[in-house]
């Protein structure tokens, strides 16, 4: 098998994942760089990090609308740059891989922890699609306190039923229903609890049907909270991909002369975001821009965003 179509073979499972959100989808591409960077063939650090800029280059474009994957992609080109020969930088790559992975783990357990303090002691809870961020931040202390949660079933893939099944299992009084019903759900609600996928100069980058569930929220006056840990942030400039068209089969086998349009993600601007919750803070709007105005990339990555965004090639 050449080195392309290994490279290939060790992405496939990421760009498959059509029902994890983005920490879990991270967790699984770190493993990939770890196991690519043990692979990886060269006689020098450079030829090293020859390989892996290969294989970051792959990941990226699996899920390109995932931040955290721009965040582990940036530690693992790093350590392989830094190592003084071929063996060390190796390994070094691959322990990077391996030290995001259990940094994201602790990164969620504290946004749950400051996200538990802005829910209420009792009352509803509505969510869309599947975050295991969201899943952790409402299970913190769940015995705590009286809750009830709205799972919208997120289209096509329905992911929302992995959140509903693993809230409803710890014993939390669980609704599931399809996402055109998210207005009429919200009159019963109390606050609406989403994740991101990436956040950034759009805004916020979550699944499709997020900005219509805030929007709602926000003529009713029921806050939007957004719970995503600071591998989620992008720099001032990166861009956020959101046109990321999937097969139209999930959606539905249509006849000839109908064309069905099925994208996974959309924007929800900040200015309609109540807060976002991270590992290291609670941010309103314009506290994330300057948050934001902190966070380097090298420039290898910035120009693949760039390049992927432009529609052409995308070497790193």
């Amino acid at each position: 098998m050449d080195i392309d179509a290994r490279l290939d073979a060790l992405v496939a499972p990421l760009r498959a994942d059509t029902l994890s959100g983005a920490s879990v989808i991270a967790g699984a591409a770190s493993e990939v760089l770890h196991r690519g960077a043990l692979e990886a063939g060269g006689e020098s650090p450079s030829e090293i990090r020859a390989a892996m800029a290969s294989l970051v280059t792959k990941v990226l474009a699996a899920q390109p609308t995932m931040a955290p994957l721009v965040a582990l992609c940036r530690e693992v080109l790093e350590a392989a740059s830094s190592a003084a020969d071929a063996l060390t930088a190796r390994g070094s790559a691959a322990q990077a891989a391996d030290l995001f992975r259990e940094r994201l783990q602790l990164r969620q357990r504290e946004v749950a922890r400051r996200a538990a303090r802005i829910l209420p002691p009792r009352g509803t809870i509505l969510t869309a699609s599947s975050s295991s961020t969201v899943r952790d931040a409402i299970l913190f202390d769940a015995p705590l306190r009286e809750l009830r949660v709205v799972c919208l079933e997120g289209r096509p893939m329905r992911e929302g039923r992995v959140m509903a099944e693993a809230l409803a299992g710890a014993g939390i009084d669980v609704t599931f229903a399809v996402d055109a019903a998210a207005d009429a759900l919200l009159r019963h609600a109390d606050l609406v609890l989403l994740g991101a996928d990436s956040i950034g100069d759009l805004g916020v980058v979550n699944k499709i049907g997020s900005l219509g569930v805030a929007l709602a929220a926000r003529r009713r006056d029921i806050p939007v909270h957004v719970v995503a840990d600071e591998t989620k942030i992008l720099p001032r400039g990166f861009p956020q991909h959101v046109v990321d068209d999937r097969p139209a089969e999930e959606v539905w086998e249509a006849p000839r002369g109908v064309s069905v349009w099925n994208r996974y993600f959309e924007v929800l601007p900040l200015e309609i975001v109540t807060s976002v919750v991270t590992d290291e803070a609670v941010y309103r709007a314009e506290e994330l821009e300057r948050r934001r105005a902190k966070v380097a990339l090298p420039e290898e990555i910035r120009a693949w965003g760039a390049n992927y965004e432009a529609g052409g090639p995308a070497p790193l």
